[in-house]
């Protein structure tokens, strides 16, 4: 099945394409905030380099977060646009997930660490078979340390990857047996989203996610908007 995966949880822009786990050609930058402005062009390249017609994609795979807003809003209304016209599925999936798929193959836990902005991080614990360990959660970093050092066995070890553990190293970097993962972990990726898609339980011990119609899809923004919050420390 020829499945496009978008990326635009946070600062960084990815999309993928392939085939029967066979990637066919992929994309990523660093935008910033420049979401909407990157992921359109970047399609177009993506279908060049691949040598398909974006009207060939079988199933749309997305990162639903949480994440950035504009960043979810962009990646979301694009794959579900895409995938209304082309009358497919799409697959969702959450940002710590994408982020602690990689890693997989670990002998010890994994924790995947999502800058959230105003000095808050997402993040969800992993054990050694990549099996997530409750929900994705929104806490201050130092909150979200203690809460690792607390559940986590330091002879064990602890790998957590991640922009936001990169961003609060010195919160993350005191956890007892941890170890912090280089910038080439910051962010979740296409890449990932589309090895997810293609057999989304292979090895991560989660249960397979079945395809959703467009109108079903749904970010994941894991807290209320940033413009509402504004609004309610201002009025209170």
């Amino acid at each position: 099945m020829l499945t496009l995966a978008v990326d635009t949880a946070t600062p960084q822009v990815s999309a993928a394409v392939g085939s029967d786990e066979r990637l066919l050609a992929s994309f990523r930058s660093l935008a910033g905030r420049r979401h909407g402005e990157t992921l359109a062009p970047g399609l177009a390249f993506l279908a060049g380099a691949a040598g398909i017609a974006l009207s060939d994609i079988q199933m749309v795979a997305v990162d639903a977060g949480p994440g950035l807003f504009t960043g979810l809003r962009v990646g979301l209304a694009t794959a579900k646009a895409l995938a209304s016209a082309l009358e497919i599925r799409v697959q969702a999936f959450t940002s710590t997930d994408v982020l602690a798929f990689p890693h997989r193959a670990q002998d010890r836990p994994v924790a995947a660490v999502v800058d959230a902005r105003r000095h808050e991080v997402f993040w969800a614990v992993y054990d050694g078979a990549g099996r997530r360990q409750g929900e994705p959660q929104v806490a201050a970093p130092d909150d979200a340390a203690r809460a690792l050092a607390a559940s986590c066995d330091p002879s064990a070890g602890l790998l957590i990857v991640g922009d936001g553990a990169l961003r609060y190293q010195d919160a993350f970097a005191a956890t007892p047996g941890a170890e912090i993962g280089g910038p080439e972990w910051a962010y979740p990726g296409a890449e990932a989203v589309l090895a997810m898609a293609a057999a989304p339980a292979a090895g991560t011990g989660l249960d397979p996610l079945d395809p959703l119609d467009p109108l079903d899809v749904r970010a994941l923004y894991g807290r209320q908007a940033d413009v509402r919050i504004g609004w309610e420390q201002r009025c209170a």
